[in-house]
């Protein structure tokens, strides 16, 4: 089954676009859960913070009830076709972050016996909508008291510049996740729509998902700046290549994580479309899968061990992978949907070349000789 939270600042369009997605997927044979945002439930039921509550104790009962709707909604694989379910979360367990800090957090957590690691992998992706607010002020709809005929959204309270805050910590909260798509508002609304419709059927692989990479070479950063990026997220990752069992399919399994925070181990397939398009088939994995593959290593091919920062520009996502054997360079990727479309570096990003379409500078032939 497919799990993909959908989350955003106030007024990004969350529900328009979860119920259009229901509809196309229905239509299509996909059996579509939405499982509604957990705050908004308790609100309704009396329980709010700042009422007869904290936030923080609010947000307890925010994340025991999202888990406890993760587990319910789990168990739907055991009614229905795996392969033809698609599970969409109003918000999810990190959302918590956009109104408590990341201590606090961690140690609702712990007393869980969960890690940050493990609540963000839960999700197969996540998909931030960009509040209206940042772009399309026009159609924002909130509350505003200076206005007699507030002719929209009574009940949302917050205002432009509240829910351009508020947006921007939810992402932050996301920063890391291996499959986080940011939805701005750089076309229409009908624009942003095609465009998460699109993410969402390249994960099902209807159509086949083409990944349009664009790579970059780049100067290694310094850690000053690692810390321009702002919001940004480290993972160690290590990356073993697998032998073909087709020579158009390049296999690989990859550890990321930490012992602190936890591992996580994935299994992928990539097959060229063209120079710089690819299909791509990643499954999250057990560790004792993991291991298994492992005995498939080819050994003409030394592991690749990186550590990827994830940040945002811009509301482009890119990842940066610094190597282990490298003092000089580092890869700066961005994947995109169309091949035309704009990439904006970062200033302090000190490019060397550009080298998308380069077969040279992928991972699998770095991983021949660890060098550039």
């Amino acid at each position: 089954m497919l799990k993909i939270c959908i989350t955003g600042g106030p007024g990004a369009g969350k529900s328009s676009i979860m119920s259009l997605l229901e509809n196309i997927l229905q239509d299509r044979g996909f059996h579509v859960c939405i499982v509604p945002e957990t705050p908004t439930e308790l609100i309704l039921t009396g329980i709010k913070p700042g009422d007869c509550i904290s936030m923080i104790d609010f947000q307890e009962f925010v994340l025991d009830k999202q888990l406890a709707k993760e587990k319910l909604y789990e168990k739907m694989a055991d009614y229905c076709d795996p392969d033809k379910l698609v599970i969409f979360y109003d918000r999810g367990v990190l959302d918590c972050l956009a109104y408590v800090d990341r201590d606090i957090m961690e140690k609702m957590l712990q007393q869980r016996n969960l890690t940050f690691s493990e609540v963000m992998d839960y999700y197969d992706a996540v998909f931030h909508l960009v509040t209206a607010a940042d772009g399309a002020e026009e159609f924002y709809v909130w509350n505003d008291p200076s206005k007699e005929d507030v002719g929209n959204n009574a009940a949302r309270s917050e205002s432009p510049e509240e829910a351009i805050v508020k947006d921007k910590r939810t992402l932050e909260a996301w920063i890391g996740h291996s499959h986080l798509r940011v939805f701005d508002n750089s076309t229409d609304f009908s624009g942003k729509v095609e465009r998460v419709v699109e993410e969402v059927f390249n994960l099902l692989g209807e159509p086949l998902p083409k990944k349009i990479e664009r790579r970059f070479l780049i100067e290694k950063p310094t850690q000053e700046d690692i810390d321009k990026m702002g919001c940004s997220s480290a993972s160690n990752i290590i990356q073993t290549y697998l032998i073909k069992k087709d020579e158009n399919i390049e296999r690989r399994v990859r550890q990321k994580g930490n012992k602190e925070e936890g591992f996580t181990f994935y299994y992928t397939e990539k097959r060229d479309i063209s120079n710089v398009e690819r299909i791509e088939k990643e499954y999250k994995i057990t560790p004792d899968e993991y291991v298994a593959y492992l005995s498939e290593a080819d050994t003409s091919l030394h592991q690749i061990s990186k550590v990827r920062y994830c940040f945002i520009y811009k509301n482009q996502y890119f990842e940066l992978d610094v190597y282990s054997f490298s003092e000089e360079y580092a890869v700066l990727e961005i994947k995109i949907n169309d091949i035309d479309e704009k990439v904006e570096l970062p200033p302090f990003i000190k490019l060397v070349k550009d080298v998308t379409g380069d077969k040279n500078y992928r991972n699998s032939s770095i991983a021949k000789n660890l060098s550039f």
